[in-house]
């Protein structure tokens, strides 16, 4: 989600003395704003703060947040800031604002929301330009199997989550603990303190454009600070109310549902548009595809032993689940079919999946988060062979695959606690200004019902319905997104009951 500026480093405020700030910081930190190290992007600068790792500790060690700002082509933006998170967790929101640069700067926020803000990714702890989660990746490169068959498999997978674990925490320090949505959202707080400070009345709120796992991040923050809620746009729901199974269930059943949607879409268009569509049973097909690269994985040409794992059924439900969350229309689902096209014929290279040289990547943030805001209480085998079969009923083909279910099986052993367990929502979040919530009715990752269901929790709230398929429905350019950005612009919320095709 990527000739440097000759211009000095801005200071974008003096240290200011906090008199009632909930998070035990005495005073505000300042933001440090300049050009950003990998490139000259139009209108953005990169900036960083230090913020305490642990807030009940606000004296002790300190861990760097980056983030990055689309300046406003205002002068003065009259709706002050807009935060925006892409997901994840762990997802690098200051790569999307420095794609937002390149190109049409009117391709990822339109020009009619750059002039009412300044935009801003900020990086969650632990990854792009904050500091960064570390793990050996020789230790991550161990493959187990995440869908174990026989004791000693749930064996090598607790012992490889523990020792990945230990290993995170070796090289990481003591942020290691400090990585859940809870201690993102205190930081989120702190970044909203600083860039309103001396302002007054709605531009000292915080407005917020979350996608995906960052829903997650908005509820808390509504959760923790109702009062500083200024709009707030919720589009692909995470539900963090949820038990385990329930979690589990809806994350499975849009995967598998979405995946059957694919199916029947290929066979109303043309062979040139889904090349399988000759298959009499994709369904069948699919399932064979799987359950042949499980019993026999293949190496595919170009690889070694030392550079990418063999391709197995895992990676094909990982290969897909990517293409998925597009649409159609993005050319998402057109490329799904011609790589298990290519997989039909023996040609796996769009499924490898390559092991790690670094040890900063950030997919080792987004497990250490996982584990810290999702419940795992699986404690055997017998445990784990339970959730196997129970996922498996309700998605035969794709077998409860999704990131609940690694939240729930790879965070066994994982070294440290959940602080950030589901929960109901917290009656003070029924007290911030109304949001708007958007689902898809066939969105992969973030299920529908996730979404009904924190709508129905925050009854101020309006939910925007998009009957379309992919994950999350900004990004799509249609009706959805015009609706978000009229919202985010005027305040004015869709009518209920709204339903948009695009």
């Amino acid at each position: 989600m990527r000739s440097v500026l000759s211009t000095s480093l801005i200071l974008l405020s003096g240290v200011s003395t906090v008199l009632a700030l909930p998070l035990n910081v005495r005073t505000l930190p300042t933001i440090t704003w300049g050009a950003c190290a990998d490139g000259n992007y139009t209108r953005v600068q990169c900036g960083t703060m230090q913020v305490p790792i642990d807030y009940n500790n606000p004296n002790g060690p300190k861990t760097t947040l980056g983030m990055a700002r689309l300046k406003s082509t205002s002068a003065n933006p009259p709706l002050g800031v807009l935060l925006m998170n892409p997901g994840g967790p762990g997802g690098v929101a200051s790569g999307v604002i420095k794609m937002a640069a390149g190109g049409s700067q009117d391709s990822v926020f339109p020009l009619s929301l750059q002039a009412k803000y300044d935009i801003i990714g900020l990086d969650p702890r632990g990854v792009g330009l904050s500091t960064h989660v570390k793990c050996d990746p020789a230790v991550w490169n161990a493959r187990v199997n995440q869908f174990p068959t026989t004791q000693a498999e749930y064996n090598a997978l607790v012992a490889h989550t523990q020792a990945v674990g230990a290993s995170c925490a070796s090289l990481t320090g003591n942020l290691i603990n400090f990585l859940s949505s809870m201690d993102v959202v205190k930081d989120i707080e702190v970044l909203r303190q600083v860039l309103t400070a001396g302002k007054s009345g709605s531009l000292t709120k915080l407005n917020f454009l979350a996608w995906s796992y960052g829903t997650q991040l908005a509820v808390q923050y509504a959760e923790l600070f109702p009062t500083n809620v200024g709009r707030f746009v919720l589009d692909g729901v995470v539900d963090h109310s949820l038990p385990e199974t329930a979690a589990l269930v809806g994350e499975a059943t849009a995967f598998e549902s979405t995946l059957m949607q694919f199916f029947a879409w290929c066979k109303t268009v043309s062979s040139g548009d889904c090349p399988i569509q000759s298959e009499p049973d994709l369904p069948a097909f699919f399932k064979n595809l799987v359950d042949t690269m499980n019993a026999s994985p293949v190496m595919t040409s170009g690889c070694t032993s030392a550079t990418c794992y063999p391709v197995d059924g895992s990676d094909i439900l990982a290969g897909v689940a990517g293409p998925l969350t597009g649409t159609d229309s993005s050319g998402g689902w057109q490329y799904l079919a011609m790589i298990l096209q290519s997989a039909s014929t023996g040609d796996y290279s769009d499924f490898v999946a390559n092991k790690q040289t670094s040890n900063s990547w950030g997919g080792y943030a987004g497990q250490a988060i996982g584990c810290q805001d999702w419940l795992h209480q699986s404690a055997s085998f017998s445990d784990v062979q339970a959730k196997m079969r129970m996922a498996a009923s309700i998605a035969p083909l794709t077998k409860g695959f999704s990131q609940s279910y690694s939240y729930q099986v790879a965070c066994i052993g994982w070294p440290t606690a959940v602080t950030n367990p589901q929960h109901p929502l917290k009656p003070a979040a029924l007290t911030a200004p109304p949001m708007l919530i958007v689902t898809a009715i066939y969105d992969p990752s973030t299920s529908i019902s996730w979404a009904t269901g924190v709508a129905a929790s925050l009854p101020q709230s309006v939910l925007l319905t998009r009957n379309g398929w992919g994950h999350t429905s900004y990004p799509n350019n249609g009706d959805a997104q015009a609706t978000i950005v009229n919202y985010l612009i005027t305040g004015t919320l869709p009518a209920r009951g709204t339903i948009v095709n695009s």
